[in-house]
């Protein structure tokens, strides 16, 4: 199977990539530039360098695929910019879709967020549950999953949409530069300072899923692409406050300092991947938070 992944120099897409070359897919991988570190990782696919916005060179571009994984959407940076957020998330989608229209490569993996469902999540969040935005972030990939619906509902190519929660894990390039990421942020303080510093109380949950686990549950929704749109959660069937969050940097001493008191109470939610489990995906539960944080000190310590 050919895969043509956009966004291929990024956190999650360098490593789907090379996940997916290891378990010996064809891939493409699309940028519009890769560090010289992403392209020794990716070596042995085939990089092209562009960028979703370029209609002209989009148009231009013949390229022959079974499916796009398109994870080239408006991080939470990119989203504090209206109008960038806007634009790489809904019109990016929509040339990546007619891209694919025009190629004739018949499925679509857009990548959106676990956000959609709001900031401070409570009780079962499922794939039914309703989409209540609380941010530009959310809302851009909203933008991008009505395309996504849209074309699949005119019957042009069939998609899935998945919905991913904190991503951590890894890192396998040195194009990573998303370090306000937990627990990346919290790792670099405290590797740097000794310290982490966590703005808030600490006492709201959140949901971490490790690029291994997201990448095996990709890996499964292309082995068992559904025949009319579907949207998946991409999660654990854990969560952690960011206090325990931060309990788990345990190679070394660190000060914590809790600046913010707010939320006062904490939330409490878990994730469903019933739906997931139903086409065969299973955690792998070696791939956790505490063995992440490890990999993440060991990259620094290189550095």
């Amino acid at each position: 199977m050919k895969i043509l992944i956009t966004g291929a120099n990024g956190f999650i897409g360098s490593y789907l990539a090379s996940f997916l070359l290891e378990k010996g897919y064809e891939v493409i991988g699309t940028s519009r530039q890769f560090h010289a570190s992403t392209k020794a990782l990716l070596s042995k696919g085939t990089l092209i360098s562009l960028d979703v916005l370029d209609k002209e060179a989009l148009n231009k571009l013949t390229v022959e695929a079974d499916v796009i994984i398109h994870t080239a959407t408006a991080n939470d940076i990119i989203s504090k910019d209206t109008v960038k957020g806007i634009e790489l998330s809904a019109v990016g989608t929509k040339n990546i879709l007619d891209f694919a229209v025009k190629n004739k490569i018949p499925k679509v993996i857009v990548f959106s967020t676990l956000q959609v469902y709001g900031i401070e999540l409570n009780d079962t969040i499922s794939e039914d549950s309703p989409l209540l935005y609380q941010n530009d972030y959310g809302l851009n990939h909203v933008f991008a999953e009505m395309y996504a619906e849209f074309y699949a509902r005119q019957g042009q190519v069939k998609t899935v949409t998945v919905r991913p929660a904190n991503v951590y894990g890894r890192i396998l390039t040195d194009a990573f530069n998303r370090w306000n990421l937990v627990p990346g942020c919290f790792c670099k303080e405290a590797h740097e300072s000794g310290t982490i510093t966590i703005k808030s109380s600490g006492l709201q949950m959140r949901n971490f899923i490790n690029l291994q686990n997201l990448s095996r549950a990709v890996d499964c929704i292309l082995q068992h692409f559904p025949n009319q749109y579907e949207c998946y959660n991409l999660a654990s069937s854990r969560g952690d406050t960011m206090v325990n969050a931060d309990e788990k940097l345990y190679q070394k001493p660190v000060q914590l300092n809790i600046t913010g008191t707010e939320p006062k109470t904490g939330n409490r939610f878990e994730v469903s991947l019933q739906k997931l489990a139903k086409i065969g995906f299973t955690e792998d539960e070696n791939y956790s938070l505490e063995s992440a944080i490890e990999e993440i000190f060991n990259y620094l310590k290189s550095k």
